[in-house]
Protein backbone atom coordinates (compact mmCIF):
# COMPACT_ATOMS: atom_id res chain seq x y z
CA UNK A 1 0.00 0.00 0.00
CA UNK A 2 1.47 3.01 -1.08
CA UNK A 3 1.62 6.24 1.49
CA UNK A 4 -1.15 8.24 1.39
CA UNK A 5 -0.41 11.84 -0.20
CA UNK A 6 -2.64 14.73 1.33
CA UNK A 7 -4.23 17.01 -0.72
CA UNK A 8 -2.95 20.31 -2.20
CA UNK A 9 -3.06 23.15 0.78
CA UNK A 10 -5.64 24.54 -1.62
CA UNK A 11 -8.46 21.55 -1.73
CA UNK A 12 -7.34 21.18 2.07
CA UNK A 13 -9.02 24.46 2.08
CA UNK A 14 -11.51 23.60 -0.02
CA UNK A 15 -12.69 20.75 2.10
CA UNK A 16 -12.47 22.52 5.13
CA UNK A 17 -14.67 25.15 3.77
CA UNK A 18 -17.32 22.32 2.97
CA UNK A 19 -17.72 20.71 6.22
CA UNK A 20 -17.85 24.07 8.07
CA UNK A 21 -20.51 25.10 6.13
CA UNK A 22 -22.09 21.78 6.13
CA UNK A 23 -22.11 22.00 10.02
CA UNK A 24 -22.97 25.29 10.13
CA UNK A 25 -25.92 24.07 7.90
CA UNK A 26 -27.34 22.23 10.43
CA UNK A 27 -27.41 24.73 13.50
CA UNK A 28 -27.85 28.41 12.20
CA UNK A 29 -29.94 30.63 12.54
CA UNK A 30 -32.18 31.17 9.28
CA UNK A 31 -30.17 34.63 7.30
CA UNK A 32 -30.84 36.14 4.33
CA UNK A 33 -28.50 35.90 1.42
CA UNK A 34 -25.46 38.26 1.45
CA UNK A 35 -26.96 39.90 -1.73
CA UNK A 36 -30.21 39.21 -2.13
CA UNK A 37 -31.96 38.49 -5.97
CA UNK A 38 -35.27 38.79 -3.83
CA UNK A 39 -35.59 42.60 -3.89
CA UNK A 40 -35.58 42.91 -7.55
CA UNK A 41 -38.13 42.03 -10.13
CA UNK A 42 -36.79 40.49 -12.95
CA UNK A 43 -32.76 39.63 -13.95
CA UNK A 44 -31.42 39.27 -17.61
CA UNK A 45 -28.64 37.53 -17.90
CA UNK A 46 -25.85 38.72 -20.48
CA UNK A 47 -23.35 36.48 -22.68
CA UNK A 48 -20.67 35.54 -20.60
CA UNK A 49 -16.83 36.85 -22.54
CA UNK A 50 -14.51 34.62 -22.87
CA UNK A 51 -11.16 34.86 -21.47
CA UNK A 52 -9.54 31.48 -21.08
CA UNK A 53 -7.98 29.38 -23.86
CA UNK A 54 -10.76 26.74 -23.37
CA UNK A 55 -13.47 27.91 -26.45
CA UNK A 56 -16.52 25.85 -24.87
CA UNK A 57 -15.90 27.34 -21.01
CA UNK A 58 -17.66 30.83 -20.66
CA UNK A 59 -20.88 29.44 -22.05
CA UNK A 60 -20.95 26.16 -19.48
CA UNK A 61 -19.78 29.12 -17.17
CA UNK A 62 -22.68 30.92 -17.57
CA UNK A 63 -25.51 28.46 -18.27
CA UNK A 64 -24.21 26.71 -14.75
CA UNK A 65 -24.92 30.11 -13.14
CA UNK A 66 -27.55 30.89 -15.17
CA UNK A 67 -29.13 27.25 -13.67
CA UNK A 68 -28.08 27.70 -10.38
CA UNK A 69 -29.75 31.43 -10.13
CA UNK A 70 -32.97 29.94 -11.47
CA UNK A 71 -33.22 27.26 -9.15
CA UNK A 72 -33.10 29.50 -6.44
CA UNK A 73 -36.35 30.79 -7.37
CA UNK A 74 -35.87 34.35 -6.17
CA UNK A 75 -36.42 36.31 -9.37
CA UNK A 76 -37.50 35.20 -13.09
CA UNK A 77 -34.53 34.66 -15.08
CA UNK A 78 -33.94 35.70 -18.90
CA UNK A 79 -31.51 33.79 -20.39
CA UNK A 80 -28.41 34.69 -22.00
CA UNK A 81 -29.54 32.98 -24.89
CA UNK A 82 -32.34 35.26 -25.38
CA UNK A 83 -30.69 38.20 -24.53
CA UNK A 84 -27.90 37.26 -27.22
CA UNK A 85 -30.35 37.06 -29.87
CA UNK A 86 -31.56 40.74 -28.70
CA UNK A 87 -28.01 42.02 -28.43
CA UNK A 88 -26.64 40.50 -31.80
CA UNK A 89 -30.36 41.82 -33.81
CA UNK A 90 -29.72 45.23 -32.51
CA UNK A 91 -26.16 45.81 -32.96
CA UNK A 92 -25.90 46.02 -29.03
CA UNK A 93 -22.25 45.11 -27.20
CA UNK A 94 -22.15 43.86 -23.71
CA UNK A 95 -19.81 46.82 -23.02
CA UNK A 96 -22.24 49.34 -24.24
CA UNK A 97 -25.13 48.05 -22.08
CA UNK A 98 -22.83 48.36 -19.18
CA UNK A 99 -21.85 51.92 -19.99
CA UNK A 100 -24.64 53.10 -22.02
CA UNK A 101 -27.85 54.07 -20.29
CA UNK A 102 -29.86 54.23 -23.84
CA UNK A 103 -29.18 50.70 -24.47
CA UNK A 104 -29.56 49.84 -20.63
CA UNK A 105 -32.83 51.26 -21.02
CA UNK A 106 -33.21 49.45 -24.37
CA UNK A 107 -32.61 46.16 -22.71
CA UNK A 108 -34.33 46.75 -19.98
CA UNK A 109 -38.06 47.85 -21.82
CA UNK A 110 -37.41 44.74 -24.02
CA UNK A 111 -37.00 41.74 -21.04
CA UNK A 112 -38.54 44.35 -18.67
CA UNK A 113 -35.81 43.47 -15.89
CA UNK A 114 -34.76 45.84 -13.65
CA UNK A 115 -31.21 44.23 -12.64
CA UNK A 116 -28.51 42.47 -15.44
CA UNK A 117 -25.52 40.69 -14.85
CA UNK A 118 -22.32 39.73 -16.67
CA UNK A 119 -19.15 37.57 -16.24
CA UNK A 120 -16.90 36.28 -17.99
CA UNK A 121 -14.64 32.85 -17.64
CA UNK A 122 -11.32 34.42 -16.83
CA UNK A 123 -8.62 31.55 -16.73
CA UNK A 124 -8.37 27.56 -16.97
CA UNK A 125 -5.38 25.33 -16.60
CA UNK A 126 -4.54 21.97 -16.51
CA UNK A 127 -1.08 20.28 -14.66
CA UNK A 128 0.18 17.29 -15.43
CA UNK A 129 3.37 15.95 -14.13
CA UNK A 130 4.90 12.65 -13.17
CA UNK A 131 6.53 12.55 -9.68
CA UNK A 132 10.44 11.03 -9.17
CA UNK A 133 10.41 7.46 -8.54
CA UNK A 134 10.58 6.18 -5.05
CA UNK A 135 10.52 3.38 -2.77
CA UNK A 136 8.18 2.87 -0.31
CA UNK A 137 7.53 0.21 2.61
CA UNK A 138 4.13 -2.00 1.93
CA UNK A 139 4.72 -4.32 4.80
CA UNK A 140 6.00 -3.04 8.48
CA UNK A 141 6.53 -6.02 9.96
CA UNK A 142 8.70 -7.76 6.44
CA UNK A 143 10.02 -5.05 5.51
CA UNK A 144 8.70 -5.84 2.18
CA UNK A 145 9.52 -2.47 -0.08
CA UNK A 146 7.97 -1.45 -3.64
CA UNK A 147 8.85 1.22 -5.84
CA UNK A 148 6.63 3.01 -8.03
CA UNK A 149 5.94 7.50 -8.47
CA UNK A 150 2.76 10.01 -8.80
CA UNK A 151 1.19 11.15 -11.21
CA UNK A 152 -0.59 14.27 -10.44
CA UNK A 153 -3.66 16.04 -12.04
CA UNK A 154 -4.91 19.04 -11.17
CA UNK A 155 -7.67 21.50 -13.10
CA UNK A 156 -8.22 25.08 -12.39
CA UNK A 157 -11.31 27.32 -13.46
CA UNK A 158 -11.37 30.88 -12.99
CA UNK A 159 -14.81 33.56 -13.81
CA UNK A 160 -15.73 36.59 -12.39
CA UNK A 161 -19.63 38.08 -12.30
CA UNK A 162 -20.95 41.68 -12.04
CA UNK A 163 -24.62 42.65 -10.91
CA UNK A 164 -25.46 45.92 -12.25
CA UNK A 165 -28.53 48.33 -11.56
CA UNK A 166 -30.77 48.76 -15.16
CA UNK A 167 -31.64 52.42 -14.34
CA UNK A 168 -28.48 53.61 -12.92
CA UNK A 169 -26.16 51.69 -14.56
CA UNK A 170 -24.59 51.44 -10.71
CA UNK A 171 -22.41 47.94 -9.78
CA UNK A 172 -24.48 46.32 -7.22
CA UNK A 173 -22.39 42.97 -6.56
CA UNK A 174 -18.96 41.34 -8.19
CA UNK A 175 -17.19 38.48 -7.00
CA UNK A 176 -14.17 37.11 -8.68
CA UNK A 177 -13.33 33.81 -7.49
CA UNK A 178 -11.99 29.82 -9.08
CA UNK A 179 -12.33 26.53 -8.28
CA UNK A 180 -9.51 23.58 -7.95
CA UNK A 181 -10.01 19.94 -8.60
CA UNK A 182 -7.15 17.15 -8.71
CA UNK A 183 -6.68 13.28 -9.30
CA UNK A 184 -3.13 11.88 -8.19
CA UNK A 185 -2.43 8.20 -8.62
CA UNK A 186 0.23 5.57 -7.55
CA UNK A 187 1.93 3.80 -11.05
CA UNK A 188 4.03 0.87 -9.96
CA UNK A 189 7.58 0.52 -11.64
CA UNK A 190 8.98 -2.79 -12.56
CA UNK A 191 11.83 -2.94 -9.97
CA UNK A 192 12.71 -5.10 -7.65
CA UNK A 193 11.84 -3.79 -4.08
CA UNK A 194 15.25 -5.08 -2.13
CA UNK A 195 17.28 -2.14 -4.54
CA UNK A 196 17.35 0.90 -2.53
CA UNK A 197 19.56 3.39 -4.62
CA UNK A 198 18.10 5.50 -6.67
CA UNK A 199 21.14 5.86 -9.03
CA UNK A 200 21.05 2.61 -9.97
CA UNK A 201 17.56 2.69 -11.39
CA UNK A 202 18.39 3.09 -14.97
CA UNK A 203 19.47 -0.29 -14.92
CA UNK A 204 15.54 -1.33 -15.02
CA UNK A 205 14.10 1.81 -16.91
CA UNK A 206 14.57 4.47 -18.93
CA UNK A 207 13.82 7.22 -16.28
CA UNK A 208 12.73 9.59 -19.69
CA UNK A 209 9.74 7.43 -20.47
CA UNK A 210 8.08 6.98 -16.76
CA UNK A 211 4.85 7.85 -19.02
CA UNK A 212 4.57 4.54 -20.03
CA UNK A 213 4.54 2.62 -16.66
CA UNK A 214 1.40 5.54 -16.01
CA UNK A 215 -2.15 4.43 -14.36
CA UNK A 216 -4.45 6.42 -16.76
CA UNK A 217 -6.67 3.56 -18.26
CA UNK A 218 -8.00 4.06 -21.96
CA UNK A 219 -7.34 8.09 -21.36
CA UNK A 220 -5.22 9.69 -23.79
CA UNK A 221 -2.96 11.52 -21.77
CA UNK A 222 0.38 13.71 -22.73
CA UNK A 223 3.61 12.89 -20.92
CA UNK A 224 3.33 16.47 -18.88
CA UNK A 225 1.26 19.48 -18.98
CA UNK A 226 2.56 22.26 -16.98
CA UNK A 227 0.99 25.69 -18.52
CA UNK A 228 -1.80 26.74 -20.54
CA UNK A 229 -1.16 26.36 -24.39
CA UNK A 230 -3.44 26.95 -27.12
CA UNK A 231 -5.25 23.21 -28.91
CA UNK A 232 -3.20 21.40 -26.09
CA UNK A 233 -6.26 20.91 -23.81
CA UNK A 234 -6.24 17.43 -21.83
CA UNK A 235 -9.74 17.18 -20.94
CA UNK A 236 -11.34 16.58 -24.98
CA UNK A 237 -9.62 13.29 -24.99
CA UNK A 238 -9.21 12.21 -21.12
CA UNK A 239 -12.39 11.10 -19.29
CA UNK A 240 -10.42 11.82 -15.70
CA UNK A 241 -9.27 15.53 -16.80
CA UNK A 242 -13.05 15.96 -18.33
CA UNK A 243 -14.31 15.33 -14.63
CA UNK A 244 -11.80 17.11 -12.93
CA UNK A 245 -12.65 20.20 -15.32
CA UNK A 246 -16.23 19.65 -14.85
CA UNK A 247 -15.70 19.51 -10.84
CA UNK A 248 -13.38 22.56 -10.81
CA UNK A 249 -16.27 24.27 -13.15
CA UNK A 250 -18.85 23.01 -10.32
CA UNK A 251 -16.70 24.66 -7.92
CA UNK A 252 -16.73 27.71 -8.76
CA UNK A 253 -20.11 28.59 -10.26
CA UNK A 254 -20.63 27.14 -6.45
CA UNK A 255 -18.91 30.07 -5.20
CA UNK A 256 -19.92 32.81 -7.57
CA UNK A 257 -23.31 31.86 -6.55
CA UNK A 258 -23.06 31.79 -2.57
CA UNK A 259 -23.68 35.12 -2.12
CA UNK A 260 -27.48 34.61 -3.62
CA UNK A 261 -28.26 31.74 -1.46
CA UNK A 262 -30.37 31.68 1.81
CA UNK A 263 -29.16 30.02 4.91
CA UNK A 264 -30.70 27.80 7.77
CA UNK A 265 -34.00 28.02 6.00
CA UNK A 266 -34.35 31.48 5.54
CA UNK A 267 -38.19 31.54 3.24
CA UNK A 268 -38.09 35.78 1.56
CA UNK A 269 -41.05 37.95 2.49
CA UNK A 270 -44.43 38.52 -0.22
CA UNK A 271 -42.86 40.14 -3.25
CA UNK A 272 -44.50 43.58 -3.72
CA UNK A 273 -45.12 43.31 -7.38
CA UNK A 274 -44.98 47.10 -9.53
CA UNK A 275 -48.38 47.98 -11.24
CA UNK A 276 -48.51 48.03 -15.11
CA UNK A 277 -47.35 51.49 -16.73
Amino acid sequence: MPPYRFPSLLSAAVLLSIGFFSFQGCSEKPAPPVFSLYEYQRLAILPFENHSHDPALAKEVQDAVTGDIANLHAIPVIDAGQVETYLRKANISVSSVINDPVQRKKLGEQFQCDIFLVGSADGYAETLRDLPPQRVIVNDSTKEAKWGFYTDRNVVVNASAKLFDVATGSLQWTRKTGGNSEYNTWNPLPIPGELKVPDQLKQFLDLAALVKYRSRGNDDEPASMTQNAANSLIYQKSGTFANLRQNALSQTVNYLVWDFRPRGGWTPPPKIVAPPK
